[in-house]
This record gives structure tokens, sequence and C-alpha cells, in this order.
């Protein structure tokens, strides 16, 4: 059945609409070499230029790399396929409409100049981490704010349900995937009760995510039941590289005082009610407070830009009082994307700086670990000056070409002193981070080029937080499910590495 719904679905037919543009593009420029003598003089001319420019980006080496073997391969329709697929960049419209909602966002984003001198000396040595988070997502640290950390979606499903229920005047929901069960039914049947009561509820899901979930006219399904819905990023049967720019992120805010993210989508494996890859181990948290006003504005911005919204008022749901929270921490809640709402890789930058001024350990989950040479050099110099360097990482893979794309970084990472672990009752979805028992790091970012380069996600950098303990605690008892990887009973065939040597030259275009 799923296979069925792969081929002759809306997923199937998109992808076959691809294929037949990439095909004609191809027989194009074979029907060139009629004239292949002024077809050879284009096709290096075009070349050198493309190579140039590739060459110039002022971009990470590896993202260089693929485009470089594949214009020197085929020169021609290389450079087409780089033109056609290599920038990732917003859209013109999105630009357009993001462009719109940036003023407001930051006039709503700031603090006053007395209140940043006195964070930056709350945080004294790891204000320089949440400057970084400031200066390239917009978006500041904030105080005041309750932390709870969840182990588990059924820990996080349970207190969710219940928050909603409380809901007095807004809900606003952002996910990449949501599919109809256990989980999305009920959550869905309160969001209808708050709609009746008058609760204000907006949904926005990514297209792609959902595309084998959900069918095509949902969107319109829920705007009947009163709930403000919008498909981010419309998949459309078009061969570009916007179908890149995916929302990866997990937001709920109720409010504009209560805030969870974190990796958990909203479909029954992510609570354990199914069961594709065994044990399904993942993370939220959940906020009361201040840093909640960061999670509203990226929602509104995301929204707004796909309803194609140009006025809306934000004050309406920045709450001008919130509880009080005292030594709570700092949270800093971040977004990332691509260019040019966001300028640098931010969440991969946020994790480079965490490993490198990490001075005891550092441990991380990742579901995927496919990275750049960047965070490879971060993770084996912290492990070389003597950090206790740990990754989880599944055992039971989801997709398993990435898996054995992940397992092909074992090897260096193994002989530079990391410790990897692998979770064997089955799948970590879980990206979490803790390092020195002072920070951490809970949100939707995958160790992998699809999350660090061309997604929107988002995230919390938390500073001294009663969840940072937590945190450090759960990894303490995942590990007691893991088996370690050792240079000893670590292995990989002879097949597979070649296959995963090969791939590791394309694995930003993954």
């Amino acid at each position: 059945m799923n296979l069925f719904k792969a081929l002759f679905g809306r997923m199937g037919f998109i992808g076959l609409a691809i294929i037949l543009q990439i095909i004609l593009i191809v027989l194009f420029l074979f029907l060139l070499n009629d004239y292949f003598v002024y077809f050879q003089i284009f096709s290096f001319i075009i070349a050198i230029l493309i190579f140039l420019k590739i060459i110039n980006e002022p971009t990470n080496p590896d993202f260089k790399v693929p485009w470089l073997v594949i214009v020197i391969s085929f020169p021609i329709l290389g450079g087409v396929l780089y033109l056609m697929f290599s920038q990732n960049k917003l859209g013109r419209k999105q630009k357009r409409r993001y462009n719109l909602t940036e003023q407001k966002v930051n006039a709503f984003a700031q603090h006053n100049v007395e209140k940043q001198k006195h964070l930056e000396v709350e945080l004294g040595e790891y204000s320089g981490q949440s400057e970084y988070l400031m200066r390239t997502s917009g978006l500041y640290a904030q105080e005041n704010t309750d932390t709870k950390f969840f182990s588990l979606g059924e820990e996080f499903y349970a207190s969710l349900l219940t928050d909603l229920r409380q809901a007095k005047h807004f809900i606003f929901m952002e996910y990449f995937i949501i599919e109809e069960g256990k989980m999305w039914n009920s959550i869905l049947s309160v969001l209808k009760e708050k709609v009746a009561s008058g609760v204000e509820v907006r949904l926005c899901y990514d297209d792609l995510g959902c595309i084998n979930k959900l069918p095509s006219n949902y969107a319109k399904q829920m705007n009947k039941l009163g709930i403000k819905c919008v498909k981010f990023n419309k998949f459309l049967p078009i061969a570009t590289a916007v179908h890149n720019n995916r929302n990866h992120r997990k937001i709920t805010v109720i409010d504009g005082v209560i805030g969870y993210t974190g990796g958990i989508n909203l479909a029954d494996e992510y609570i354990n009610e199914t069961h594709p890859f065994g044990h399904w181990k993942d993370t939220a948290i959940r906020f009361e407070g201040e840093a909640v006003k960061n999670l509203t504005l990226m929602f509104l911005q995301s929204y707004d830009a796909q309803a194609k919204i140009e006025n809306e008022d934000y004050k309406r749901y920045i709450p001008n009082d919130f509880p009080k929270f005292e030594n709570s921490g700092i949270v800093h809640i971040f977004g990332d994307g691509p260019k040019p709402l966001y300028q640098d890789y931010v969440g991969e930058n946020m994790f480079i700086n965490m490993i490198s001024n990490a001075k005891h350990y550092i441990y991380i989950s990742t579901p995927y670990l496919i990275i750049d040479y960047n965070i490879l050099n971060a993770l084996t110099v912290a492990s070389k000056r003597g950090v206790d360097v740990r990754i989880i990482l599944p055992h039971i893979p989801d997709k398993k070409i990435i898996f054995y794309i992940t397992r092909s970084n074992y090897k260096i990472l193994l002989e530079a002193g990391v410790k990897i672990y692998e979770y064997t009752p089955g799948f970590i979805h879980s990206k979490a981070c803790v390092c020195d028992d002072i920070v951490g790091f809970v949100g939707t970012i995958n160790l992998d080029y699809r999350s660090l380069v061309h997604h929107f996600e988002c995230g919390a950098w938390l500073y001294k937080t009663t969840t940072i303990s937590q945190i450090k605690l759960d990894f303490d008892k995942t590990l007691i499910d893991c088996e370690q990887e050792t240079s000893q009973n670590f292995k990989q065939g002879l097949f597979a590495r070649l296959c995963c040597q090969v791939l590791h030259i394309f694995n930003p275009l993954f």
C-alpha cells in the first residue's frame, strides 16, 4: 500500500514531472551534438565560467567539491544543474514576504541596553555564544523563563494536551510532520473545542514533510473547521532548489506564555503508538515565561509569509507581563534557515561554539551524523585536548543509506578518542546536547546537511537552567541502553566503505 501510494500518489506524480524535466534538458543538450565543434567550444567556456563562480563563492568548501566534480565531468548539463539546484536561497516572493515582517520582529525581539549588559555579566565567559546567536538569528536571550525537559514523546504529548486544553486566547502550531492517528486526532479534537470557544488557532505544516501523510486539501479542511491553516512552501512539480527549503521546525505557542520545541512531530511513532524502527527515543522542552516571545515571533514570521499577511499586529500576541521565575537561568531560543533571512549557518556554528568551549565533557544525541570538516574537526580537537566527547546515534536506521554514511564517519572520530554509542532498542531522533553541567541545547537541528544548510530550524540554547541536570540525567540513562562502538568492534564492509567514499563527495547535496 505504501509503495502504491508512493508511485501513484501526489509524490509519485511530482517526482515523475521533475524527472521528465531533467530528461528534456538532457535530450536538448544531446541534440546540440549535431553542432559538435561549436558545442565543444561553448561547453568549455561555460565550464570555465561556472568553475570560477563556484571557486569564488563565499561558502563552505565542502559544498563546492560536488558541484566542481559535476561541472568538470559534464560541463553543460552540470552547469545547468548547478544553476537550477545550487542556490540555497528563498524564492523571490518568499524573500519579499519575509522582509515585510523583519522590522516588526526586530522591534519586539530587542532588549534595552541595561538588560543586555546585565545578561552579558550573568553569562560571563559564555556570553559570546549567546552574542553570536543574537547577531545571526536576530533574537535575544531571556531570563525569567521556567523550563521543563521531556525525555520521551509520551511525556511531551501528555503535557501538550494539558496546556492546549487551558488555552484562553490563541494557539500557534508549526510542525514538519503531521499524520492522522491517535496523537494528532486527539490534539485536533482539542483544537476544534478551542475554536468553538473563541480561541484563535493557527496551524502551519510543511507540504513535503506531510506529502504522504495528509490529503493535498488538508489545509482547506482545517480552515473549514475554523483553524487558520497554511502549507509551508507548497511542493510543485518544478525542478528548483527552492524545494530544499523545508520547514523542519516544531513549535507550539499557547497564549504567548507557554511554548514547546524539540524533535517531536505530531505522528504516532513519536509517542511509540507505532514501532516502525523499534522504540522511538525523542526529546522536547517546555517553556513558560519571557523566552516564549521568541517562539511567537518565529511562528508569526513564518505563518505570515505563507499566508501572505502583510499587516499583522504583533502586539496582540506578545504579553505585557509574564509570570515571575527567579533563578531560572537564561534561555536563548533562536532560528536558522536559508539566505537571505539568515546569512550564517547558525545551527552549525552554535554546535561548533559549544564543542570548542567545552572544558570537561560534551554529550550529543542526533539521528544522523553527516557533517562537514568544520564540525568533524571541532569534535576531534575537543577530544584530543581531553574533553569527554560522547555521541549517541541510532542502532536501527530509518534510512539505510544515511545510516551507512553516518557510520562511515565513525573511524576518524574513534581514532581521535570520541566515544560513539548506538541506541540498541530502536531509533533515537533526539537533537540534544549538554556540556559541563552549565550549557545545553534542545531543538530540531540534526547533524546533517539538510538541517544545517537547507531547512528552517529552531532550538533553545540553555545556560544554568534547571533542565541542564535533567538533560544530563537523560543522557546517563540512555547510555545504559546503548552499545558502545570502538575501534576494535566497529566494522564496515568493503563494499559499504567504497560506496560511502563516493557518496561522501556528494553529501552536501543530500
